[in-house]
């Protein structure tokens, strides 16, 4: 099957991904306290990029950043759980390896684990579908390095910002569009780095006053 995935188109390989993660979540995860009940295995925005395959993968026990080897790619020799960085236009992430028999070696970069701050499903995947095209907009870097990490001006801290030292949430997590349907203009704007703070963005718009 690890060679079969080489050969699934971005489409193929995410809803192999789903299987999987289903079966494991009925089979290896059941009755485990961690589990969001609320939220459904569901593989968003699956593409080819530099030769390989990344999306978002929701379950409900975490919400990954995924990247799949592609037909070029060789990561049998990788060792399990070595991290390795890759650069976006929002900056440089660091992915760790992984194994499933089915699946064969991936990589993956944590940025929602457990998920119970996900009132919904819709909510997890308004999320996942803003992850992917954050990485993308060189403005989320932008707002990434003229911030620090509690929304003030990072000329208040003596020590710069090192991006390719922060994991997932703590970067591009807090510089995405987390937006409603009704908020999706905002996706060409960024928004300042406070609220951007893991799904605070989100939580506001799930708020009464929808402020």
């Amino acid at each position: 099957m690890p060679q079969l995935l080489k050969e699934l188109s971005p489409m193929g390989a995410a809803y192999h991904l789903e299987q999987l993660y289903d079966v494991i979540r009925t089979d290896r995860m059941l009755g485990i306290p961690i589990l969001n009940d609320q939220i459904k295995v569901q593989a968003v925005g699956f593409r080819v990029w530099d030769g390989h395959v990344l999306g978002v993968l929701i379950t409900p026990w975490f919400m990954n950043l995924m990247l799949l080897p592609g037909e070029d790619d060789d990561w049998s020799t990788f060792q399990i759980g070595s991290k390795h960085l890759f650069s976006f236009a929002a900056g440089s992430f660091e992915f760790i390896v992984g194994e499933e028999p089915e699946l064969g070696h991936y990589m993956s970069c944590s940025m929602f684990s457990p998920m119970f701050e996900f009132e919904s499903h819709e909510a997890a995947v308004i999320t996942a579908e803003a992850i992917v095209p954050g990485l993308f907009n060189e403005q989320n870097k932008e707002v990434l390095e003229a911030r620090n990490f509690d929304g003030s001006p990072a000329s208040e801290h003596s020590n710069k910002t090192d991006l390719s030292s922060k994991s997932l949430p703590a970067t591009i997590l807090e510089g995405v569009q987390v937006v409603s349907e009704a908020t999706k203009q905002s996706l060409d704007q960024p928004l300042s780095r406070r609220d951007l703070l893991r799904g605070s963005f989100l939580r506001r718009q799930s708020s009464p006053s929808g402020e």
